[in-house]
């Protein structure tokens, strides 16, 4: 069972100082009375940024394994591996001497909507055996920090005509990202379309005002353009692969409705496809066909 987690923090006004040193807090308490669930996390200043996150962890999950959390205003909201928010958990805390106290809490399912209380809540003064390390965000440059390069070619040859395959490099405070990556691309380009062609350019495509990144790989047989995507998340300090856009054709962005449209075609048909973003994942929500003619 996917969780939500956000936790509204209520602390008095004495806690605000940032700390430039790990602060951890952890608790164990049961969900609905019966799911066992740890929570551990830490709080550390980041780029004058004080910025808390941890992870969640069910003991008790076919296969367990700690869940990314991060405070995100007033409560922490858990992100899976590829970006999907699965989780908010609100927890009301107070504080004595430095120490964090958790008096109550719940945690709401983004998408349906359920909300369960925590029960028999009970802290932990030290780190568990299943903490990973400290998160990634609380160490994490911003987006500023970001820059993208790209070098297109012929793969069989290293030719710059005739080029067929794209290599993209992200790059971070000048050091190379795992999301570099290298792709075929759809089609064959010569040094005269190579400078047209704007083959990475940072454009938002999630409407948060963020500039994200899409890599352009070509067209389809009937002249359809395919992009690669990848959205920045302000909260977590990554960028995640968009898995979605793989199905994409000719993208359309609807800043206003907050939509993007797929339009493929063949030779009898057109197909439109309609995306939305929620909970941090882009989702079909209607497709239709439009016959043009007969073969």
């Amino acid at each position: 069972m996917k969780l939500v987690l956000s936790i509204a923090l209520l602390v008095c006004a004495t806690c605000a100082k940032a700390q430039t040193t790990f602060e951890h807090h952890g608790f164990k308490a049961l969900l609905n009375g019966k799911i066992q669930v740890e929570v551990a996390f830490e709080t550390a200043l980041n780029d004058g940024e004080q910025i808390t996150a941890g992870y969640i962890y069910y003991p008790k999950a076919k296969t367990p394994a700690p869940i990314l959390i991060v405070k995100d205003g007033d409560r922490f909201v858990e992100f899976q591996p590829d970006g999907e928010i699965t989780g908010v958990l609100s927890l009301a805390l107070t504080q004595t001497n430095g120490t964090f106290h958790i008096q109550k809490g719940s945690w709401k399912n983004p998408t349906t909507g359920k909300v369960l209380q925590l029960s028999k809540i009970t802290e932990m003064s030290d780190l568990p055996s299943w903490w990973p390390g400290t998160p990634a965000v609380l160490t994490a440059p911003g987006r500023d920090a970001w820059e993208f390069g790209y070098h297109v070619y012929n793969k069989e040859t290293g030719a710059s005509e005739d080029m067929n395959t794209i290599n993209v490099f992200f790059r971070v405070n000048d050091r190379y990202n795992p999301l570099s990556f290298e792709e075929r691309l759809s089609g064959t380009f010569d040094r005269g379309q190579d400078e047209q062609i704007e083959w990475v350019s940072e454009s938002d495509i999630n409407f948060d005002g963020i500039p994200d990144v899409m890599v352009y790989l070509g067209l389809t047989p009937s002249a359809q353009s395919l992009y690669k995507a990848f959205v920045w998340n302000p909260v977590t300090r990554q960028f995640y692969p968009v898995s979605a856009f793989d199905e994409i054709q000719e993208p359309f962005f609807d800043k206003e409705k907050k939509t993007i449209t797929s339009t493929a075609r063949s030779y009898t048909k057109v197909y439109i496809d309609m995306y939305k973003w929620k909970n941090g994942k882009l989702n079909k929500v209607s497709s239709k066909e439009i016959s043009i003619g007969s073969e």
